[in-house]
């Protein structure tokens, strides 16, 4: 029997991972902040920063991540807006179509 992966799990596995890199590449290269401030930020290891920052381009070319929503999550990331970066998150997964997170800030 083939288990199906529940919607979290999906997010888990396909849309954060491509968001995280994303973000550390505008952090790092945008922002000029230090792989391990942006680590702390992002909730990750500096090591999981210089792997995102060396990963292929097309390994997510399938999740939709646009560039102000982006540049909005960084920007309250910095601002310690924790609440305002997640309702961007939020917003944008759901802008996927392929994600239902049941934990999706309204």
């Amino acid at each position: 029997m083939v288990k199906m992966a529940t919607n979290y799990e999906r997010v888990m596995k396909r849309f954060i991972p491509a968001f995280r890199v994303k973000a550390a590449k505008m952090m790092v290269t945008d922002y000029g902040v230090k792989q391990q401030h942006a680590a702390m930020m992002l909730g990750t290891t500096q090591a999981a920063i210089s792997k995102y920052l060396k990963d292929t381009p097309n390994r997510f070319s399938d999740i939709r991540i646009e560039s102000m929503p982006l540049k909005e999550f960084v920007d309250n990331v910095m601002a310690h807006d924790d609440k305002g970066a997640q309702k961007v998150m939020c917003t944008m997964c759901q802008s996927n179509k392929r994600f239902d997170c049941a934990f999706m800030v309204k």
